[in-house]
């Protein structure tokens, strides 16, 4: 693959540029595909890459190893995190960042909900799931009993941490029950939201350990919901899908 060399402007959080600012605009679609760095076990990465085929914006998937890393994106974005768009000129990182970018530049805020009250609902719960749901069903929960590298210093600690986390996981899907899910088909409505995808997304990483979503009917519900009404969605979780089979077999 050739990797095109520029003086890049980043966005991490805040504020967007200006449409003026940059020349990759043709008919509302880039005039390059956009470079789309992932590793694709990652949620953040699986949502942008849903957002991306879902609203034909042209794209190059790059993956990444996520033991080695990848030269190119380090070259882009010195943080080195995934996932990460290159977009002409323009370098944005962290999952939510590109979707609002993505969203705001490319679509008009599609899939976020027709009124200024409902996207900043789906903002918010977008953010939620991509720092605290995820820090519980990723980092204290999935990821220490599958990755080495997640993994603490002593058998014991890891277990004291995976504990906590899924006492905070049980204590999320409770209020997905009991709230959001109470009286609505999805979390913002009767319609799939991104908010349902970046979700979503998350909560499937706790099936890297087994763990059932049964207990909560609503939920699980919701769930089964958007794997078969969310376009691109079995394509985009294969590797998901696949790793998840593996961990079961080596368990057999």
């Amino acid at each position: 693959m050739n990797f095109r060399r520029s003086s890049m402007l980043t966005v991490s959080s805040g504020g967007l540029l200006d449409r003026r600012q940059s020349s990759c605009l043709l008919n509302g679609v880039p005039q390059e595909p956009i470079d789309v760095y992932v590793v694709r076990l990652s949620p953040p990465c699986r949502a942008v890459w849903i957002y991306l085929a879902q609203n034909k914006i042209p794209y190059n998937l790059i993956d990444v190893d996520y033991k080695q890393g990848n030269r190119e994106l380090a070259e882009r974005n010195p943080h080195e995190s995934v996932p990460t768009i290159v977009d002409g000129d323009i370098v944005v990182f962290e999952g939510q960042t590109i979707l609002r970018y993505l969203s705001s530049r490319y679509t008009n805020y599609a899939s976020y909900g027709s009124t200024l009250s409902q996207r900043m609902q789906v903002e918010s719960i977008i953010a939620w799931a991509s720092s605290e749901l995820h820090r519980i069903v990723g980092y204290r929960c999935a990821y220490p009993q599958s990755l080495k590298k997640y993994s603490l210093a002593s058998r014991a600690a890891t277990e004291v941490l995976v504990k906590s986390g899924t006492e905070q996981l049980i204590t999320n899907l409770e209020m997905l029950e009991k709230l959001y899910l109470k009286d609505n088909v999805y979390l913002c409505g009767g319609q799939v939201t991104m908010a349902d995808i970046v979700v979503a997304t998350t909560l499937i990483q706790a099936e890297w350990v087994g763990f059932s979503f049964r207990m909560w009917p609503k939920v699980f519900k919701w769930l089964k919901l958007i794997e078969q009404d969310v376009e691109f969605w079995e394509d985009v979780h294969k590797t998901h899908t696949d790793y998840v089979n593996e961990l079961k077999e080596a368990l057999d």
